[in-house]
């Protein structure tokens, strides 16, 4: 009774506009006053749990990745890998559409955030696509699917967070969303150019090796940092934190030395913001620590997964429930938040079922990121409706057929576990 009231008033929390970490401490907080009363909180166990939850060497990869990010937009990697792809690909069916998505994947391996992708080289990519004929509805639409890409493929905030909550290894769970990643900018590609000819999408000449060297010499080096980031953790040389250690070094020395593009007041600026977002991101984890270890100590998780099990033991229509759930989630809260509350109660239920947890986190995330371009609070939505200076509504309708696309591949994804699971089986 008391598990569900603490619910509840989290739930009400964060509808009347309660930020996420408040909403989950203060529910945490109620939980005790509820059972013990406003003179029993102990107020020292809650510290330790809140400082417990953070206390975690997996967690340092975190700030990392969120420097390596900031790092590549302020240095101008996001200008120089956009050019490569471009000449790479802007002479297939669907031109610019179609660098777009490919250049979103090759920064997805740099920066794990599909908001910094749409704010960063989205804004690049908008600009080319209008100023090449494209129409609002592709430039805005693909610019859109293509972000989503971000958060899957390594180096991902989310994967870290999740690999945290559900105790499994964040290599296999990082090393899970490659695949995922790349079919999701697959079947962008392959719809760009179906809808190519229906809507008389321009493409440019091929430019010629000269210039397709010229531009991969350009951005090679900020091209290798993916590799690092993967190439180590696959090799076993490192870990996933220390991966994110030398990928942020690495950063560093290309902008600093090589590329020349950021100074000491630049590297200042990116050592700021990667600061601010990282505070924000574990005080949202400390506070959903503490809330996840009293809806265990109350076995809410346990008491739900016996509750849908005794609906039915069907594993696909659990899988069905569940996803249902986490679409309708992620449609008002941001992926992070999600994780954070959903992974102590979700996990039990899919290992009951019989599901793998590392399979079921990336499905998991992937709904979730679907969230970040569905109103009415996707992220990735009011961001394109800034940068693009068009009405929410006409970003909404302009994403759809590009949500499809990647929906799609979710659903491959959960029916068969091997498109996660063999990278992390066979090198992880």
């Amino acid at each position: 009774m008391s598990s569900a009231i603490v619910l509840i008033g989290l739930i009400v929390l964060l509808i009347v506009g309660v930020s996420a970490a408040f909403a989950l401490g203060m529910a945490g907080l109620g939980y005790f006053a509820f059972t013990r009363g406003l003179d029993g909180i102990p107020y020292e166990i809650i510290t330790q749990r809140l400082v417990g939850t953070i206390d975690s060497f997996t967690l340092l990869a975190i700030p990392l990745f969120l420097f390596v990010g900031h790092m590549m937009n302020e240095s101008g990697a996001t200008t120089r890998v956009f050019r490569f792809a471009n000449v790479l690909v802007g002479h297939w069916r669907g031109g610019l559409a179609q660098v777009n998505v490919l250049a979103s994947m090759l920064f997805a391996g740099m920066s794990g955030s599909g908001t910094a992708d749409a704010a960063g080289l989205g804004a690049i990519e908008l600009k080319a696509m209008r100023e090449a004929g494209y129409d609002d509805d592709t430039s805005i639409g693909v610019t859109v699917g293509s972000a989503l890409i971000g958060p899957i493929i390594p180096p991902s905030i989310a994967a870290i967070l999740y690999a945290v909550l559900a105790e499994v290894s964040p290599a296999d769970v990082l090393l899970a969303g490659a695949i995922p990643g790349v079919l999701m900018a697959v079947s962008l590609m392959i719809l760009v150019a179906l809808l190519a000819k229906r809507r008389g999408l321009p493409s440019s000449p091929f430019p010629g090796m000269g210039e397709l060297w010229r531009t991969f010499v350009a951005a090679i080096w900020s091209l290798l940092t993916p590799f690092i980031l993967i190439g180590g953790i696959m090799a076993g040389v490192f870990t996933a934190t220390e991966s994110g250690a030398i990928a942020a070094l690495w950063a560093t020395l290309v902008a600093v030395f090589i590329h020349r593009s950021v100074n000491l007041k630049g590297l200042l600026g990116v050592l700021r913001r990667s600061a601010y977002d990282s505070a924000v991101i574990m005080f949202i984890l400390a506070c959903s620590g503490l809330f996840a270890w009293i809806l265990t100590r109350a076995r809410l998780p346990q008491t739900i997964a016996d509750g849908i099990l005794g609906v039915t033991a069907d594993p696909t229509i659990v899988m069905v429930m569940m996803a249902a759930f986490l679409i309708v989630v992620g449609c008002f809260m941001a992926v992070a938040v999600s994780i954070n509350i959903l992974t102590p109660i979700l996990v039990p239920i899919a290992v009951t079922i019989g599901m793998d947890p590392v399979h079921f986190g990336i499905v998991m995330i992937m709904i979730l990121v679907i969230g970040e371009a569905t109103p009415p609070f996707g992220m990735v939505l009011f961001v394109m409706t800034r940068i693009a200076g068009v009405p929410f509504d006409r970003v909404v309708r302009a994403s759809l057929p590009f949500l499809a696309a990647i929906a799609l591949v979710i659903l491959l994804v959960a029916i068969f576990p091997a498109l996660a699971l063999w990278l992390p089986q066979h090198v992880g």
